[in-house]
């Protein structure tokens, strides 16, 4: 925490003294500039944590203003932080919300939930670490961070969304469920979660599929049973009567206790994410910011 208050205190002493000689736009890009240099992580590895490294990428005056939002995507299958973090998509959705982007590393580009082939680490422990690190090293909200990830990555938002649900706001899985042996239940209350998927997927087909290991991807709809016993019954059969749907279709869950939001989105195409999904994710499920102090009644958003 000292460290965050020397950093805050020296880019607002920058910033007074650049305010004389530079004008408003280069004032602002400087600033920024500024702050993503004096990040407390080494740009080789990331910030380290026990059992492994992340990488994240602050808001613009992200040190100096109140804390922020963030999303914290989770690489696919011999992905990288670093990959994710050169994805200019991702990063502009993180930009255009004003929110923090956190990347975790997966060890051995892989992720260790239960039914995964790998067993490198216990993962839940490590973003545990992950999630305490990041607040105490940045001005996070803890309590608006949404997890979102791709395909083996998706799968792993789909464990953190059943083992530890109070440690996001909302879950954005993109192409990735649960693996055989689905879990037999979760931690309630059910989340916020958005899921998106290809009809046409064949690496990870909304059935799951057996892979040559012997391990294999769960069904969809047998996942989303776990997650949430009774809400979304009927939408096997739906799907399997609907058309193709040539853009994103989505249905929302009616019939689920409590408030959360519970949505299928399902396209036409393969394998794939796209950044726009995480966006509208984070505007649907995410709970409105509390106002600040000089905001009175208002709601400020990011």
């Amino acid at each position: 925490m000292a460290t965050a208050a020397r950093i805050g205190l020296g880019i607002t002493a920058l910033a007074m003294a650049l305010a004389t000689t530079l004008p408003p736009a280069a004032l602002a890009q400087d600033q920024a500039r500024t702050e993503e240099r004096l990040t407390p992580c080494p740009v080789e590895g990331g910030c380290p944590v026990e059992g492994g490294f992340y990488r994240i990428l602050l808001p613009a005056r992200a040190a100096i203003g109140p804390p922020r939002g963030a999303i914290m995507y989770f690489h696919g299958w011999q992905g990288s932080a670093e990959e994710v973090m050169a994805d200019q998509g991702l990063v502009a959705v993180a930009r255009r919300l004003g929110v923090a982007l956190i990347v975790p590393d997966g060890m051995g580009r892989t992720w260790s939930y239960p039914g995964s082939p790998g067993h490198h680490r216990d993962e839940f422990a490590f973003i545990g670490h992950v999630l305490d690190d990041v607040a105490q090293r940045f001005p996070i909200d803890p309590g608006r961070i949404l997890a979102s990830g791709f395909s083996q990555g998706a799968s792993m938002v789909w464990n953190l969304a059943c083992r530890m649900p109070a440690r996001f706001a909302a879950f954005a899985p993109i192409a990735g469920a649960f693996w055989e042996p689905l879990p037999q239940d979760c931690i309630g209350p059910i989340p916020n979660l958005i899921h998106v998927h290809g009809t046409s997927d064949t690496t990870v087909p909304i059935a799951g599929r057996p892979l040559r290991s012997g391990y294999k991807q769960g069904d969809l709809f047998r996942s989303l049973a776990v997650l949430a016993p009774g809400c979304t019954s009927a939408w096997a059969d739906e799907v399997r009567k609907a058309p193709r749907p040539e853009g994103l279709t989505c249905r929302l869950a009616t019939d689920c206790p409590g408030p959360a939001r519970l949505e299928l989105c399902l396209h036409g195409g393969g394998h794939m994410a796209d950044p726009a999904w995480v966006e509208r994710a984070w505007k649907l499920a995410m709970p409105p910011e509390k106002p600040t102090a000089a905001a009175g009644a208002r709601l400020t958003f990011p």
